[in-house]
């Protein structure tokens, strides 16, 4: 199989995969939980806060597991299975149950998206891992315009106001994400090993390997202050991500059918961005071009803060999606300039770690804020965790990728 069928399958599971992140996580999910079921942004900060501490604690040994064993494809397929079930199982649940399996959800989700990650080194080479990356994550805003004009004719039968467009939506994502994800299971192929390990052998080096790193990791120069700062940057943009519908709706005014239209924008610029950095980061380097995205960052929250009206949140949402795209495509290279090439899965589990540490703290904080005293007030803590996060790029060193 070429290396080009090989390119577009790595990218069409983004193409997949962002329509559980765009439909379920940042739009129908807190609609569900807040309008049909009664819950409040602390339930959907909670939920979302564990699951990603739960993905956290275990991707890493997944990571670990699938370095020894030589076998990726196998964990990427039963997660996205897992999480594709309980999306769909959210849509006919209690508020109990609901967040009971949209935590599994969400927990599936990203253990599977890490050890995707790690794919990326079978695929590309020191020239073009930046743009490959960025094609993957400006494929996956496409995917998410696509899930939205799905979203847009369910919503447009079953009622855009209604429980059951709700439900159908949930249905339609786990279709959705599914589907596009068989190609990507056909084209990828895990490189071959010289000696196959046997489940038992590869958890038993798996664990191994998982310890060594947590005994050495102050070995590899730049890479904890890296994976703090990562901890502290994706959990300030997660955060924004899961609140951003509600943010719109209770501050702003907005309806369902508004934003998707706003929202639609939002993907297509961060698409165009995606892209665009990927070219950029190949040229000026990782590290110079996530310092200049974090304080663009920093910028345009600020901007929010001070004036919130449907203009500047359309203006902050287009250029904080071009600056988000530009986080997903600049963060995987970049951690591969600091790791050896062949514990590239086992450090992607490791980011994962770090992220979903502080993916736990920022949505928990976030949506307690909120209840106790409103959204601008919270908005003051993702300007603090990017501001942390930008001042300990003084300590990453400025490498090539390790490929």
């Amino acid at each position: 199989m070429s290396i080009k069928k090989e390119i577009l399958g790595w990218t069409l599971y983004d193409f997949a995969n962002t329509a559980f992140s765009a439909l379920f996580v940042t739009f129908f999910f807190p609609v569900f939980i807040k309008t049909f079921l009664g819950g409040t942004e602390f339930h959907l900060g909670l939920v979302m806060g564990i699951s990603m501490l739960a993905s956290g604690i275990f991707v890493p040994l997944f990571g670990a597991i699938s370095d020894a064993s030589g076998k990726r494809k196998p964990f990427i397929i039963t997660f996205t299975i897992c999480c594709v079930f309980s999306t769909i199982v959210v849509a006919y649940s209690n508020l109990y149950f609901a967040l009971i399996f949209a935590f599994l959800a969400n927990f599936f989700y990203h253990s599977a998206l890490d050890i995707y990650d790690s794919l990326l080194t079978n695929i590309s080479s020191k020239k073009n891992v930046g743009l490959i990356s960025g094609y993957g994550v400006g494929l996956g805003y496409i995917g998410t315009i696509v899930s939205l004009v799905m979203a847009f004719a369910i919503l447009s039968i079953f009622g855009w106001e209604s429980k059951q467009g709700v439900q159908a939506v949930f249905i339609g994502t786990g279709i959705f994400y599914m589907f596009f994800s068989i190609f990507t299971f056909i084209t990828i192929k895990d490189k071959v090993v010289k000696k196959v390990k046997s489940a038992k052998e590869s958890i038993k080096e798996g664990y191994k390997e998982l310890l060594f790193t947590y005994r050495h990791i102050f070995e590899f120069k730049g890479l904890l202050p890296f994976l703090v700062s990562s901890f502290l940057f994706t959990d300030a943009m997660n955060t924004m991500i899961i609140f951003l519908y509600l943010y719109g709706s209770e501050v702003i005014g907005i309806s369902v059918i508004n934003f998707f239209y706003i929202y639609a924008l939002m993907a297509l610029i961060a698409g165009i961005g995606s892209v665009i950095f990927g070219k950029i980061t190949d040229k000026i380097g990782h590290k110079k071009t996530l310092i200049i995205i974090l304080l663009s960052w920093i910028a345009i929250i600020l901007l929010l803060y001070f004036i919130s009206n449907l203009i500047t949140y359309v203006i902050v949402g287009c250029v904080g999606g071009a600056l988000l795209g530009g986080v997903w495509t600049v963060t995987r290279p970049m951690l591969l300039t600091l790791v050896p090439k062949e514990k590239a899965a086992e450090f992607f589990g490791f980011q994962g770690l770090t992220e979903k540490f502080g993916g736990a703290l920022g949505p928990i904080l976030f949506g307690y804020v909120v209840v106790r005293a409103g959204y601008k007030p919270a908005l003051l803590i993702i300007i603090a965790l990017l501001i942390i996060a930008l001042s300990l790029f003084r300590f990453i060193p400025t490498k090539k990728v390790n490929l």
